[in-house]
């Protein structure tokens, strides 16, 4: 984690150095009069996942990187852009990806819906993500300080599985190798939110806050996906970012192949490459 921060802060401090080479006086920056922005970078997150999946007795949660010592860091590619049509409206979209798998031994019993893995079992254990993000925004005010503040409605469509193999037990009796899996399509309808404040034609703080919280056919719970930083241009059409990226979910799921609960926090630091015209 510290070596995450610490290449962000270089990065940012590297950015803030080469500010007065691209100096410039007047204007705003181009992300608020541009009508497209695209940006590729990577994602650099620390991952808590836990879940609970209930058989005829509800079971108690399971970690799986405190229970496990699955991996917490992860890198992985994340694709945003956004498009401004007509005078006031957008639509935004993300995406991004994380595959976590490892063999560990569990450092206590592991309940899953009837089954129970000991103790002291060499178990192999891994989780999924596949989440994309689409807001559709209002934007309510540009005023001639250069800010930009607008409202959104929008949808996140998550795929979520994990699983845990090796020798299962059944009322104290072994039932041999078993694979446990569950997985489930999660849509979940969000409001949110964004501030833009043009710093200078070559710098940008950008923020956004989207949020759910309610019953949506087979789950309910609350997703939080929340991002704040800076956005450099270094020439006509390219620039840089460095923000950090908070993404929450804690959804209780009664579907008939899955009757539980999931808990998923992904937060770090976000590089990119950003295009606009």
């Amino acid at each position: 984690m510290k070596i995450r921060f610490g290449a962000a802060a270089l990065s940012l401090a590297a950015l803030l150095n080469a500010a007065p080479l691209f100096a410039q006086d007047g204007g705003v920056h181009p992300w608020l009069e541009d009508d497209f922005v695209v940006s590729l970078g990577s994602f650099f997150q620390k991952e808590q996942f836990k879940i609970r999946v209930d058989g005829q007795v509800p079971g108690r949660e399971i970690d799986f990187h405190e229970d496990t010592e699955l991996s917490k860091d992860h890198t992985t590619a994340s694709l945003r852009a956004r498009w401004k049509f007509g005078e006031k409206w957008s639509v935004a979209g993300q995406f991004w990806s994380t595959d976590n798998g490892a063999e560990a031994i569990l450092k206590e019993d592991v309940t899953w819906g009837d089954n129970v893995l000991k103790a002291g079992s060499n178990v192999g254990v891994g989780t999924s993500l596949d989440l994309a993000r689409v807001v559709f925004g209002r934007e309510l005010f540009t005023d001639e300080d250069y800010h930009e503040f607008g409202l959104a409605v929008g949808l996140h469509w998550l795929e979520v599985g994990a699983y845990i193999e090796g020798e299962v037990f059944i009322n104290d009796e072994s039932s041999g190798f078993q694979r446990e899996s569950v997985s489930a399509d999660l849509p979940l309808p969000n409001i949110g939110a964004w501030y833009w404040r043009s710093l200078s034609p070559r710098w940008l703080l950008a923020t956004h806050v989207d949020w759910f919280g309610a019953s949506f056919g087979d789950y309910s719970g609350s997703l939080w996906n929340a991002g704040l930083g800076v956005n450099f241009q270094a020439w006509d059409h390219v620039g840089f970012g460095l923000s950090y990226q908070y993404f929450k979910i804690d959804v209780d799921v009664d579907k008939s192949d899955w009757n539980g609960n999931i808990q998923l926090i992904q937060d770090g630091p976000f590089l990119s490459l950003n295009v606009n015209w």
